[in-house]
């Protein structure tokens, strides 16, 4: 697991990959449906939804607080996930919408210090630094990498 400089690289470069070819879309590519019932600006909804979500977590965690908030549950990703994307802007407006959420993401991610990140030796895990990036941001760039790529190529054509 990798130390805070190599893990919030390994971040940007995800944003970077997934961002890049987005500036090349219409308005109405932003409304396509095409990962399952979910257009683009749904998409980049949830993803900046959990972002937002996230971005205190990085300061409760410094504040040696636990990352989520007395009386929230993360476990229901779905009830989450449709809570965000009911955030869903439209067109180009999604894009700057989650532009903004990951650099506020990023920015509580670097403030986060560097004893937060690498693995823990004693219990042999990612430390919450890296868990957090993993989660939301580095994760979910996985996640979604290939199946944007693939709707990509459509718009090719």
């Amino acid at each position: 697991m990798s130390d805070k400089k190599t893990a919030i690289h390994d971040l940007e470069l995800g944003y970077q990959e997934f961002r890049g070819p987005l500036d090349r879309l219409e308005d109405d590519d932003f409304a396509e449906v095409w990962l399952g019932s979910w257009n683009l600006s749904q998409l980049l909804a949830h993803m900046a939804g959990w972002y937002r979500e996230m971005r205190p977590a990085f300061a409760r965690v410094a504040a040696g607080e636990r990352p989520t908030p007395a009386g929230v549950d993360y476990s229901d990703a779905d009830g989450w996930n449709a809570k965000f994307e009911k955030l869903a802007k439209p067109g180009k407006a999604a894009l700057k919408d989650f532009d903004e959420a990951y650099h506020a993401y990023l920015e509580a991610a670097r403030a986060l210090p560097g004893s937060f990140y690498g693995v823990d030796p004693e219990k042999g895990r990612p430390r919450i630094g890296n868990r957090l990036l993993q989660a939301s941001g580095t994760g979910h760039f996985e996640e979604h990498q290939e199946q944007l790529d693939e709707w990509l190529k459509t718009k090719d054509d």
